[in-house]
């Protein structure tokens, strides 16, 4: 039986508590943990609640993303006017999937990982500057939170400063989010695959350092400019929103949690498992894109039908209390295990153990800079993004 239509989406969060997945899912979780949800067009989907079964349909090969529209939860949009970019590989299958996704994992190893900290701990110190410069009190969200994860992904791809310059205003454009009509999200994805398609044929003729170099170099014979334009855009788009409302909302709870913000200023030992767990606490993804069954299959004891939609809702099955001990509780010594931020099996984020990075470099640089940073107006007076796939508070006012 289909939950009211009243029922918040997956990825709605109750503006007055920014941290909490919300009563609803949680009610789910514990009495109809696969349940179906009626979106507002009418579709049925299933919404799944629970930590192992979040697992599961991560790693059925039942469960297809090629055969899920991308505008299932997009409402307003036709699938005519939003589809897959031909190297979006996360909205792909196996064996598509697998041969996109093998060409980019040189730019995620340990070895060059390495080779990115020391500049990436550089535009984090250049963005603090700037917000020290200007003095406070500074938003938060424009002063650090969205520039530095923004400078840092167009690093790993390797583009000028004129290119940089140009994706920001780019981004500027995007801030509607998912309130943006149709005309404005097609003129978008549009505006985005021109951008890109210039830089790979620049780099076709002159590959540099950074991931689109190294696919040109590497993989240029068997990948189509397309196909690098439709990777680059990927990472780009998700390489830093969801960080930079991880590292905003990250500070709030903090902000919340002052023991907590004291033990990851004074002992830089926890860095590792705080980071793990703020992502974990925060879930800023609260649900990813959904999985089409293609054929039946049991999941979380009900029966999914050839052809159904299932929806993960990883806010709440990052709280899931047969996971978890006290999961509403932020311990940033906790071994988290494997929270589901990230996804898990074939489809786990490629760029997890980059956005890990950029998160341990931005709370230490912050607060080794900043270490009585604090909010600078009443906490009730914030304002969070409304109907978006990625949370996030839209400022943060601070003072130091």
């Amino acid at each position: 039986m289909p939950l009211d239509i009243e029922t918040p989406l997956p990825y709605q969060r109750d503006s007055a508590c920014p941290f909490d997945p919300g009563p609803r899912l949680r009610q789910a979780q514990r009495e109809d943990p696969v349940h179906k949800y009626r979106l507002p067009n009418g579709q049925d989907i299933w919404v799944v609640t629970r930590y192992d079964d979040v697992r599961q349909m991560f790693t059925d090969p039942r469960l297809s993303s090629a055969l899920t529209p991308l505008t299932l939860m997009l409402p307003g949009l036709d699938d005519d006017q939003l589809e897959v970019s031909p190297g979006s590989f996360v909205n792909m299958d196996p064996p598509e999937h697998t041969r996109l996704r093998r060409t980019v994992t040189s730019s995620f190893t340990a070895r060059r990982l390495r080779e990115l900290t020391p500049r990436l701990e550089r535009i984090a110190e250049n963005c603090l500057d700037a917000m020290e410069q200007s003095g406070p009190p500074a938003d938060f969200m424009t002063a650090f939170a969205f520039p530095f994860p923004l400078l840092a992904i167009c690093e790993l791809l390797g583009l000028t400063d004129a290119e940089r310059d140009e994706f920001i205003a780019l981004t500027a454009k995007a801030a509607a989010g998912l309130a943006a009509t149709s005309e404005e999200a097609r003129d978008l994805v549009d505006h985005a695959h021109r951008f890109m398609l210039d830089i790979v044929t620049a780099q076709r003729a002159e590959p540099r350092d950074g991931m689109i170099g190294m696919l040109v170099a590497e993989h240029g014979d068997e990948l189509t400019d397309d196909e690098i334009v439709g990777m680059s855009n990927m990472f780009l788009s998700a390489g830093f929103d969801t960080t930079a409302n991880t590292i905003g909302l990250g500070l709030l709870a903090l902000f919340d949690n002052p023991d907590q913000l004291a033990l990851l200023r004074d002992d830089p030992t926890v860095l590792d498992t705080a980071v793990e767990e703020i992502m974990r606490y925060l879930s800023v993804i609260s649900a990813t894109s959904g999985r089409t069954a293609t054929e039946d299959l049991e999941l979380g004891g009900v029966t999914v039908k050839a052809g159904e939609y299932v929806v993960p809702a990883l806010a709440v099955a990052n709280r899931d209390p047969a996971h978890y001990d006290d999961p509403d509780r932020l311990d940033l010594t906790r071994t988290p295990g494997q929270q589901v931020g990230f996804g898990y099996g074939v489809h786990r984020c490629t760029g997890a153990a980059m956005a890990l990075l950029e998160l341990k470099i931005a709370f230490s640089a912050l607060l080794r800079r900043f270490p009585g940073i604090r909010l600078a107006v009443p906490r009730e007076e914030l304002a969070y993004r409304g109907y978006n796939m990625v949370h996030g508070a839209l400022s943060i006012p601070v003072v130091w």
